[in-house]
């Protein structure tokens, strides 16, 4: 497979709007470079001028309608050259303000940078064409964009195999007032303030769960498979648009050669209706022939701004239609083997990648159903914590020496019976809430368990579960499930299988249309030498006097036909060739 690479025959120019008359104060000088530009001022000069990709300057003045309110500024120094610097910081923080409805719009629009490249400049490559359609083309942008999302899928399929943390908090009031449970009466109780914690850690473990990871790996597969498809889709279609503009070009360059031999005839008429040689139906005849190619010339235009316009839309920004193509596609005799052809094609092809990597994935998606069959297990742990406190004391404070009070009299009553006993007496001074240590020590006591709120938390003790679920009747819903993704399988089975006989038959017929396409082109440049030879011979015949406008006419006709059906010929191989590159999945041009 022999096969001559694309040649850029014009380096890419840059177009600027004619230079309008400028303030006389400042020179602002733009230089990019990596999408950066640095700006540098300098007073008592008389123009404005930008330095474009390639060097050329150009003089600036309206902001409004300049190409730089689309430009990425990513970085923007602005430097007063002066040898007076007494003034430079005011004089810069003016500056600042004046280039502010300059500067500002280009970072607001950064990501229109590639239509205004397409207004700047007057010369496109179909690298270039491509490079931007890749950029800015809505429907590739959003098959590219599936890839943010798979990579954070990824991430998440395998989160799955870590435990889960939380921690939360709390914080609570209640009221004062009597406590029930139910029909029983606890007590009443003063207002409380509380906040407590909680750290945990779940996980779960299941067959899914385990083979979720390889599910995803597989649909991340088939995923970058499509938007590798899509990208190729993309070339195909940016390539078969810039030969039809291409075409186009060609064709409308035929039109006006055309035209200036039917006026050259014209002329050739005239010459010899003067001299007596001719008729004025011979001129007529001329007329009408000059005619018929203006017309030709006026549809050729209009089918150059059509397939300019058809390739901005496919690139996804403004295509001018003076806009120049720059690459050249040159005639080879293409040498196809059809069997390395097909093997490439069963390997690179995006379609095909993206249906195998589907299959694998219905493939995984099975043994994952047949997993519910088996038990999962859960794991947690809890670490906890609380603080009470009440809003007001004294309730303890009053019950607490009640309770006291109760010992204390309890005590008393004991030691009168060890009295009688003659046993010795317990001593009851703790209890006595009359005596002021015990008063004091109840209270700071109560105190020192009642304070804290609301972050002097008391730990619990630390919680842990293990529970292993085995399923034993779901009504057949796991029957069904893996049935689904049996189906699933056999679908996608034979999904690959139909893209395969496909991919077979749409390469053959490729491989064939590239053969026929060369060979056409062969026969149709014989026949527009032939045509060529033709009118040669038929207009001297006629300025001889020895054939008549007729027979010239015919034969400008016959030329013109055969030089259009060659143009036909040379870009029909070309797009029949970009379509098997397609098909094939790579080039197939040497580079």
């Amino acid at each position: 497979m022999l096969c001559s690479a694309p040649q850029t025959t014009v380096g890419r120019r840059v177009h600027f709007p004619d230079p309008l008359p400028a303030p006389d104060i400042f020179q602002l000088r733009i230089e990019r470079r990596h999408k950066s530009f640095n700006a540098r001022v300098s007073e008592s000069l008389s123009s404005v001028e930008a330095v474009g990709v390639d060097g050329t300057r150009v003089a600036l003045n309206d902001p409004a309608s300049l190409p730089l309110r689309t430009l990425n500024l990513e970085s923007v120094d602005v430097l007063k050259e002066n040898p007076t610097r007494g003034q430079s910081g005011r004089m810069k923080a003016v500056l600042l303000l004046a280039m502010a409805p300059l500067l500002l719009p280009g970072l607001a629009e950064a990501q229109e940078v590639g239509s205004s490249e397409l207004r700047t400049n007057n010369a496109l490559s179909l690298e270039e064409a491509l490079r931007l359609a890749h950029e800015y083309n809505p429907d590739y942008r959003i098959q590219e964009s599936q890839l943010d999302a798979e990579q954070w899928r990824q991430r998440e399929a395998w989160g799955d195999l870590i435990p889960s943390a939380n921690a939360s908090t709390s914080f609570g009031y209640t009221a004062s007032g009597e406590r029930r449970f139910q029909s029983v009466q606890l007590g009443t109780e003063p207002a409380i303030y509380s906040s407590n914690y909680n750290l945990g850690l779940s996980m779960s473990l299941t067959g899914q769960t385990l083979l979720r990871p390889s599910v995803v790996r597989d649909q991340n597969q088939a995923t970058r498979a499509q938007v590798e498809g899509a990208s190729a889709g993309l070339v195909d279609q940016v390539t078969q648009a810039y030969l039809s503009a291409l075409q186009a070009d060609e064709e409308l360059s035929q039109a006006r050669t055309e035209l200036e031999r039917t006026r050259s005839y014209v002329r050739q008429a005239e010459a010899q209706v003067e001299v007596g040689a001719g008729t004025p139906l011979d001129i007529r005849r001329a007329e009408l022939q000059e005619g018929q190619a203006e017309v030709q010339v006026l549809q050729a235009e209009n089918s150059v701004a059509t397939t300019r316009l058809i390739l901005g839309r496919v690139v996804g920004v403004d295509v001018r239609e003076d806009v120049e193509l720059t690459t050249a596609f040159d005639l080879f005799d293409p040498d196809l083997e059809l069997g390395d052809l097909l093997n490439l094609a069963m390997d690179q092809n995006p379609v095909l990648r993206a249906s195998r990597s589907q299959q694998s994935a219905a493939e995984t998606q099975t043994r994952m159903a047949r997993t519910q069959y088996l038990p999962s297990l859960s794991l947690s742990a809890s670490w906890t914590g609380s603080v009470f406190e009440p809003a007001d004391l004294n309730p303890l404070f009053q019950e607490r020496f009640s309770q006291l009070s109760s010992q204390y009299d309890s005590c008393r009553e004991d030691n009168r019976i060890r009295e009688l006993l003659g046993d010795p007496p317990r001593d009851c001074s703790q209890f006595d809430i009359t005596q002021p240590g015990v008063e004091v020590g109840v209270r700071e006591q109560i105190r020192d368990r009642n304070q804290g709120f609301p972050f002097d938390y008391r730990a619990q003790p630390l919680s842990l579960s293990l529970q292993v679920s085995i399923p034993v009747f779901t009504g057949f819903s796991r029957q069904l499930q893996v049935e689904q993704a049996r189906v699933s399988e056999r679908n996608a089975r034979q999904q690959v299988r139909s893209e395969e006989l496909r991919l077979r038959s749409e390469v053959e017929g490729a491989v064939r249309s590239v053969r026929t396409a060369f060979r056409t082109v062969t026969l149709q440049a014989r026949i527009r030498e032939t045509a060529a030879e033709e009118l040669r011979l038929a207009q001297e015949r006629f300025r001889l006097g020895l054939a008549s406008s007729i027979e010239v006419v015919d034969a400008q006709a016959n030329l013109s036909q055969a030089e259009r059906d060659e143009i036909s010929a040379i870009y029909s191989f070309h797009q029949s060739f970009a379509g098997l590159e397609a098909l094939v999945g790579q080039s197939l041009r040497n580079q």
